[in-house]
C-alpha cells in the first residue's frame, strides 16, 4: 500500500518540474534568442517479486513472466529546442543581428571577462572603448580583425573594437585623373570674351588637402578651334600655388604653341597705395648690355585689333592675335619725349609686328602693297612701289573730312533732311534732295580733327548740311554744303595723318611680373609667367596669360565630337603637378580627359565642366574623412562609412558550430556554454556563409516558444498533477479503513 503513495508523490514531483519548465518557456516568451525546453520522464525503478521462469519439456509447464511492480515517474532530462528557429523582428538598428541558418546552428562569440561564451541574442551595441558588446550584460562580442592590408586574420578571435582611433578616420588619397564634359557653343558670349568660359577642377593632394585648378577656355580660331588654358592653382585659403612653388602656367599645362592671353584681371587686386610703384616700373625703361650701362627704348604695345580699330581702314584691317610694337627712347630727364610739333612724330621710334608665336613678322606685312599706307603714306602717293625698303618709323593713316562723313553715313549716324532745291523739274513741281544733318557733337569732332580748315571751323549745324552725289564724271562721295545756297564750302583738302603716337593712349607697357611680385604691389603673388600689361593712357592694368601656353582643343565639324587636344591622336593632357612636388607636400599628376567634351550648339550657353576623378569614378581623390557610420553586412563583414565616400573593412563577425549544440549548457543571460557533450569550441570559429547561413542587420531572432504548445502541454501536466494526487487521497483512504479494522 505504501508502494502506490510514494509512487504518487514521484509523479506529483516529476510534473511539478513540468510545469516549471513550461512556466519558464512561457516566462521568456519575448525574450530575444531564447529557445524552448522540454521535459521528459521515465520510470523509476521497479520491485521485482519473482523472476521470470522459462518453459519446462521435463514437467511439461510454461513460462512465467517476472512479476515486478513500478515505484512511480522519474525526472529524465530537458531536451532544449536549439534547432528550431524564432520569428524575425525588424529593429532597423545596425548592429541588431540574427543568425538565419541553413543547414547547421550557429552562435554569436561573446566574452564575460574570463571565458568565450555563445549566445544567439544579437542585441548588440557599441561600449564607451568602440567595442562592439552585448546590450544587456556588456559581454564583449569576438571576431576577427583585420590586418595593415586591410585583409582579415582568422587566426583567432579578439573583442571587436571597430571604433578604435585608427578606425575613426580614413586615409586621403591623392586625385590622379580628372574629365572634362558638357558643351561649348561657339555662340557662348563667355567662350568669346577676353576672360574666357571659366572652369574649376578640385582636387586632392596626399595628405588630403584640397586644391582649385583655375581654366579658362577660349574660342580662338576657324569653326571648331578652341584653347584651353590654366589660369591658377588656388589651395583652400585662396592663395596661389603656382607663385608659391616659383612654377608657370605654362609649365604646369601648356604645349608651348600659341595660347589665348586670357584675361584673368579679375583675380588679382592691386595692394593699397602701390598703383604709382607699378606704374614707376612701367615707365622705367629696361637696361641693356651686360653692365647695365645703357638704357633700351619702351616698348609700346598695341594688339592688332586695336591698331585696325584706331589706324586702320576696311582695306587694310591686319589679322587678330598680332602684337605691334612701338619702341620709344625716353628722353634726358628718363620720360616719354612729345611729338614734333611740325611732324607729329617721335625721332628714332621704330615699329615691329609680331605674331602669337613671338616671331617678328614686320616684313611680311611691309612686302604687301594694301598695308603700303600703315607703313608710309609717301610711298603709295608716289607711285605704289611693291614693297617699302625703309625704316620702320610709324603706322599711318590718312583721314580726310569726307572719310568721317562717310564713316557717319556707312553706320546711319546722321539724320536725313529733304528740302527744296530752289529749281522745278519737267512736271513744273519744285526738285527736293535728300540731304544729312549733322549733329553737334559731329561738328565738334571734325573741328577738333581739322584744326587748319576754314570751312569746317566756321560751319554750324544751321548753316550747313551734308550732300550726297551719286558717283559720275564729277565724282561722288559726300561733302558739307551751303545750307541756302548748296554750294560746296571747301573741305575737299581737309585731311590729317594719323600715326601711333597718336594714340599712345591705347597702348600697353609690359611690365615684368617677377619684379611686381618683389615690390608687392598686388595683395597675392602673380605667377612669374603672366603678362602684366599697363595702359599708358589712364594707368589700368590688364593681367593676361602667357600668349605660349594652354592646348589647341580641335573638334569634328561633322559631328562637334573632340578630334584632339594638344595634338593628333591626343584626347587627354596632363596637369603637371610633379612640378610643385617637395619632401614635405608631395604632389602627383593628374590626367584630364577632355575626349566627353563636344562643340555643338545650345542656344548660345557653354555647359563645360571639370569633375576629378575618370568616368568609372577612379582617381577621384579624396579629403581625410571621419567616420560617420558603421553597418553588418550577410556574411558578418563590419564596414566603416566615412564623410569622404570611403567605406573600410573593420572587422568581421565569425560563428561558432557545435555537433551537439542541444548539448550546450544555458548559463542565463541568453548565452551557453560548451560542455563534454556539445563538443569543444575551437577559438577561432567559422564565417557565417560557409553553410550558406546568413546574419541579418537590422534584425533581432525572437524567442521559439510556441504558447499554444505550452499551454496544450500544461493542460495535460494539469491533469497528471491532479491524477496523481487522487491516487495519494485514495490511498490514504485506503490506509484508514486498514487503521479502522482493528476498532
Amino acid at each position: 500500500m505504501m508502494r502506490a503513495l510514494y509512487s504518487s508523490v514521484a509523479g506529483l514531483k516529476s510534473h511539478q518540474t513540468k510545469m516549471d519548465v513550461i512556466g519558464n518557456n512561457i516566462s521568456n516568451v519575448n525574450t530575444v534568442g531564447f529557445k524552448s525546453s522540454r521535459v521528459t520522464f521515465s520510470t523509476m525503478m521497479y520491485q521485482t517479486l519473482s523472476g521470470a521462469s522459462g518453459p519446462s519439456n521435463d514437467l511439461g509447464s510454461g513460462g512465467v513472466n517476472a512479476k515486478q511492480i513500478g515505484l512511480g515517474a522519474n525526472f529524465a532530462s530537458t531536451a532544449v529546442d536549439i534547432e528550431t528557429g524564432g520569428a524575425s523582428e525588424s529593429t532597423g538598428k545596425a548592429f541588431d543581428l540574427k543568425i538565419s541558418d541553413k543547414n547547421t546552428t550557429s552562435f554569436f562569440i561573446v566574452n564575460t571577462g574570463s571565458e568565450n561564451v555563445f549566445t544567439r541574442a544579437g542585441a548588440f551595441t557599441v561600449d564607451g572603448s568602440g567595442t562592439l558588446c552585448m546590450e544587456a550584460t556588456g559581454y564583449k562580442v569576438m571576431g576577427w580583425q583585420v590586418d595593415e592590408n586591410g585583409n582579415i586574420n582568422k587566426n583567432t578571435v579578439t573583442p571587436l573594437r571597430i571604433m578604435s582611433a585608427e578606425n575613426q578616420t580614413s586615409q586621403p588619397e591623392y586625385t590622379t585623373e580628372g574629365r572634362c564634359t558638357g558643351i561649348l557653343d561657339d555662340n557662348s558670349t563667355t567662350v568669346n570674351a577676353d576672360t574666357g568660359y571659366n572652369m574649376n577642377l578640385n582636387f586632392f593632394d596626399n595628405l588630403g588637402y584640397s586644391y582649385t585648378g583655375k581654366f579658362a577656355v577660349q574660342k580662338t580660331g576657324d569653326k571648331g578651334q578652341y584653347t584651353v588654358n590654366l589660369t591658377d592653382i588656388l589651395d583652400s585659403n585662396g592663395d596661389s600655388m603656382v607663385t608659391k612653388y616659383g612654377q608657370r602656367l605654362g609649365n604646369l599645362f601648356g604645349s608651348g604653341s600659341q595660347g589665348s592671353n586670357v584675361d584673368v584681371t579679375k583675380n588679382y587686386t592691386i595692394a593699397s597705395g602701390m598703383s604709382n610703384a607699378l606704374k614707376k616700373l612701367a615707365l622705367t625703361a629696361p637696361s641693356g648690355g651686360e653692365d647695365g650701362d645703357e638704357t633700351q627704348p619702351l616698348v609700346f604695345n598695341y594688339s592688332s585689333e586695336v591698331v585696325n580699330q584706331y589706324l586702320g581702314t576696311k582695306s587694310m584691317q591686319l589679322p587678330e592675335g598680332l602684337t605691334i610694337q612701338f619702341s620709344i627712347p625716353l628722353d634726358e630727364n628718363g620720360n616719354v619725349p612729345k611729338p614734333d610739333e611740325d611732324s607729329g612724330e617721335i625721332s628714332d621710334t621704330q615699329v615691329r609686328i609680331i605674331d602669337s608665336s613671338g616671331a617678328d613678322v614686320t616684313d611680311t606685312y611691309k612686302s604687301q602693297p594694301k598695308y603700303l599706307p600703315l607703313f608710309s603714306p609717301e610711298a603709295v602717293e608716289g607711285g605704289g612701289e611693291e614693297g617699302y625698303d625703309g625704316d620702320v618709323l610709324n603706322l599711318y593713316k590718312i583721314v580726310t573730312a569726307q572719310d568721317k562723313l562717310q564713316e557717319w553715313y556707312d553706320r546711319n549716324q546722321m539724320e536725313k533732311y529733304t528740302a527744296n532745291t530752289g529749281g522745278t523739274g519737267e512736271d513744273e513741281e519744285e526738285d527736293t534732295a535728300t540731304y544729312y544733318r549733322l549733329n553737334s557733337s559731329q561738328l565738334a569732332e571734325l573741328k577738333e580733327m581739322f584744326p587748319n580748315n576754314t570751312a569746317i571751323q566756321e560751319a554750324t549745324t544751321d548753316n550747313c548740311l551734308v550732300q550726297y552725289t551719286e558717283d559720275g564724271d564729277e565724282g561722288g562721295g559726300l561733302t558739307l554744303v551751303d545750307s541756302t545756297s548748296r554750294e560746296a564750302l571747301g573741305i575737299e583738302d581737309a585731311s590729317r595723318t594719323y600715326t601711333l603716337t597718336d594714340y599712345m593712349n591705347y597702348a600697353y607697357l609690359k611690365v615684368d611680373a617677377a619684379q611686381v611680385n618683389q615690390q608687392g604691389i598686388f595683395t597675392t603673388l602673380l605667377p612669374e609667367d603672366l603678362e602684366v600689361r599697363y595702359t599708358y593712357g589712364d594707368g589700368s592694368v590688364k593681367l593676361v596669360t602667357p600668349s605660349t601656353d594652354g592646348f589647341t582643343l580641335q573638334f569634328s565639324t561633322e559631328d562637334g565630337t573632340l578630334n584632339f587636344i594638344g595634338q593628333q591622336g591626343n584626347t587627354s593632357q596632363t596637369l603637371k603637378l610633379s612640378l610643385m612636388a617637395t619632401e614635405e607636400n608631395p604632389f602627383t599628376d593628374i590626367n584630364i580627359d577632355f575626349s566627353a567634351l563636344k562643340n555643338l550648339a545650345n542656344g548660345g550657353t557653354s555647359t563645360a565642366a571639370m569633375a576629378n576623378g575618370d568616368i568609372g569614378g577612379e582617381g577621384t581623390g579624396k579629403k581625410v574623412g571621419t567616420m560617420i557610420g558603421l553597418s553588418v553586412d550577410n556574411r558578418g563583414m563590419v564596414y566603416a562609412s566615412y564623410s569622404n565616400g570611403n567605406t573600410t573593412l573593420v572587422g568581421q563577425i565569425p560563428v561558432a558550430r557545435f555537433a551537439n549544440a542541444a548539448g550546450l549548457e544555458s548559463i542565463g543571460d541568453n548565452c551557453y556554454r560548451s560542455t563534454m557533450n556539445s563538443g569543444e569550441f575551437d577559438g577561432i570559429g567559422e564565417e557565417i556563409n560557409s553553410d550558406g547561413s546568413t546574419i541579418d542587420a537590422g534584425t533581432l531572432e525572437m524567442s521559439n516558444v510556441d504558447l499554444a504548445t505550452e499551454f496544450t502541454t500544461m493542460i495535460t501536466t494539469q491533469r497528471g498533477y491532479q491524477a496523481n494526487s487522487r491516487v495519494v487521497s485514495t490511498t490514504d483512504s485506503i490506509l484508514e479503513e486498514l487503521v479502522n479494522l482493528k476498532r
